[in-house]
C-alpha cells in the first residue's frame, strides 16, 4: 500500500487551506480509514496534485476492499497524468465492480489515447447504449471512428453531437474539418464560421463521481456546469447563484452570462436579463443559446417580432437547433404566420422527435385543420418529451383528437388525466373547461 504523502496545507490555494488542513489531519489520525484517504485524494485531484492523489486513491481502494469510487477516480487521475494504459487498467477494474456510463466513456478515451482504437470504439459503443451524455459520447466515438477510417458513421455521429451540444466549438471544428475532407466545402465553410469564440468548448460529460472532485476546485467551469444542472431541474434561484459564482471566478465566461439571460427571464427580472445579454453579446456574439434565451425574454415581453429576430439569429449560428426552431415557430404563430410556424415546428421535430412545444403546436394546428389522426400522432409524441408545464394542455388536446377519430374510451382517460394535472398544477380555467367537456361526454 502506498505511504501517505508528505503534504502541507499552506501549499493549497488560500480559499481551501482550512479544508486541506482538516483532511490532512484526518488521515494522520485515522490512517486505516479509506474515506479519510479518499477525501484527501479528491482535494488533491481537484487541484491537479495528481501523483499524491493517485497514492491516496490506491490507499482508499485497498483499505475499502475495492470501493468503485476510489478505483474509478484513480483511473481518471492516471488519464489526466498521461498514464493511459494504467488508466485503462484501473477503469476496467472499476467497471468489474460496477457498470457506469461515464466509466465506459473514459475507458474509451484512455484506450484511444493509448492507440487501441478498436477497443476504444467498443467501449464507447457500450457507453452510447447507456442513458445520458449522448453529445459527449457521440463526439468521442465519432473521433475514434474517424481515425479508424469509418467516415460515414463518424460524420453521422458528429452531426448528432453538434445538434445536441450546439455551443461546443470543438465539435463544430471536427465536423467542419470532416466536411472539408469529404469535399463538402460549403458545409465546411458554414460549420467552421459558426465556431466563433467558442473554438475549444467541449461538450459536457455529466459524471456524479467526478463532479464531486470538481466541486472542490476553485474553478469557474464547475459552477457553470452546476448551474446548468440546477436549471434543468427547475431550481432557478440556485442556478443563478451558481452562474454568479462562475462569473466571480472568470468575468469573461460568456456562457454564464448567456445562461443568466434565460434564468432571469424565467424569474421575470427583465432588467437583469437585459444587463447580462449586453455583457454576453460583448464577450461572444456567436452563442446560439444567448440569442435563443434573449428571444424567450422578448416573447415574455409581448414582442413577437423582436423574439423572432433573436431566434433567427440563433438559427444562423445553428440551423439544426430544435429549441430555436420551436421557439421561432411559436413567435410566428403569435404573429399569425401559421404556415411558416408549422414549417419551423417540423424542422424542430427533425432534430428532436419528441420536442414538446413543436409537437404540441403541430398537433393543435392539425386539430384546427380537421386532421385528427395526425394530431394524435403529434400529441402522443409530445407526451414523450421533456416536461415543461404543458402536460395538462397536451392531454386535453389529445382527448379532443381521440374524440374526433371515435376512440371514446381513450378520450375520457385523456381528459381525466388532464384534469388531474390541471387541478394539481393549474391553471384553474383549464380545469374548469375540462370538467365541462367531461360532463358532455356520452356515457
Amino acid at each position: 500500500m502506498p505511504a501517505v504523502p508528505e503534504l502541507a496545507a499552506e501549499s493549497f490555494p488560500e480559499p481551501v487551506r482550512s479544508k486541506a488542513r482538516s483532511l490532512i489531519d484526518g488521515v494522520a489520525e485515522s490512517p486505516a480509514d479509506p474515506w479519510a484517504s479518499g477525501d484527501l485524494a479528491m482535494l488533491l485531484h481537484a487541484h491537479k496534485r495528481l501523483p499524491a492523489a493517485q497514492d491516496l486513491y490506491r490507499r482508499a481502494a485497498t483499505l475499502s476492499g475495492g470501493e468503485f469510487r476510489w478505483t474509478y477516480l484513480l483511473g481518471i487521475a492516471q488519464h489526466e497524468s498521461g498514464q493511459h494504459a494504467q488508466a485503462a487498467s484501473s477503469l476496467r477494474a472499476a467497471l468489474d465492480i460496477r457498470s457506469y456510463g461515464p466509466a465506459w466513456t473514459r475507458l474509451g478515451e484512455s484506450l484511444a489515447a493509448a492507440g487501441q482504437l478498436e477497443a476504444a470504439a467498443d467501449a464507447l459503443r457500450t457507453a452510447s447504449n447507456m442513458d445520458g451524455n449522448a453529445a459527449y459520447v457521440s463526439y468521442a466515438l465519432g473521433k475514434v471512428l474517424l481515425e479508424l477510417g469509418q467516415t460515414a458513421e463518424a460524420l453521422e455521429l458528429l452531426e448528432r453531437a453538434v445538434t445536441l451540444a450546439p455551443d461546443a466549438g470543438a465539435i463544430r471544428h471536427s465536423l467542419g474539418m470532416l466536411y472539408r475532407s469529404v469535399g463538402e466545402q460549403e458545409l465546411a465553410r458554414r460549420t467552421l464560421e459558426q465556431i466563433g469564440a467558442a473554438g475549444d468548448e467541449q461538450p459536457m460529460l455529466e459524471d456524479a463521481f467526478y463532479d464531486s472532485v470538481l466541486g472542490l476546485a476553485v474553478d469557474a467551469r464547475h459552477f457553470l456546469n452546476l448551474g446548468r444542472g440546477l436549471d434543468s431541474e427547475g431550481r432557478t434561484a440556485e442556478a443563478i447563484e451558481a452562474y454568479r459564482r462562475a462569473i466571480e471566478l472568470d468575468p469573461s465566461i460568456a456562457q454564464a452570462h448567456a445562461n443568466l439571460v434565460g434564468s432571469f427571464g424565467r424569474t421575470g427580472e427583465i432588467d437583469r436579463a437585459e444587463e447580462h445579454y449586453a455583457t454576453a453579446l460583448a464577450l461572444n456574439p456567436n452563442l446560439e443559446e444567448l440569442h435563443n434565451n434573449w428571444g424567450v425574454v422578448q416573447a415574455s415581453r409581448g414582442d413577437p417580432g423582436a423574439a423572432a429576430a433573436a431566434f433567427r439569429r440563433a438559427l444562423e449560428l445553428n440551423p439544426n437547433s430544435a429549441g430555436a426552431n420551436a421557439n421561432l415557430g411559436m413567435a410566428l404563430l403569435e404573429a399569425g404566420q401559421l404556415d411558416e410556424a408549422a414549417g419551423r415546428f417540423r424542422e424542430a421535430v427533425k432534430n428532436d422527435p419528441t420536442n414538446r412545444p413543436a409537437r404540441m403546436n403541430l398537433g393543435t394546428l392539425a386539430l384546427e385543420d380537421d386532421r385528427p389522426e395526425e394530431a394524435v400522432e403529434h400529441l402522443e409524441a409530445a407526451l414523450r418529451g421533456d416536461e415543461d408545464g404543458s402536460e395538462g394542455f397536451v392531454r386535453y388536446a389529445l382527448g379532443h383528437a381521440y374524440q374526433r377519430i371515435g376512440r371514446a374510451a381513450d378520450a375520457r382517460r385523456s381528459f381525466e388525466r388532464a384534469l388531474q394535472v390541471a387541478e394539481t398544477r393549474g391553471p384553474a380555467d383549464l380545469a374548469a373547461q375540462i370538467r365541462a367537456d367531461l360532463k358532455a361526454l356520452p356515457r
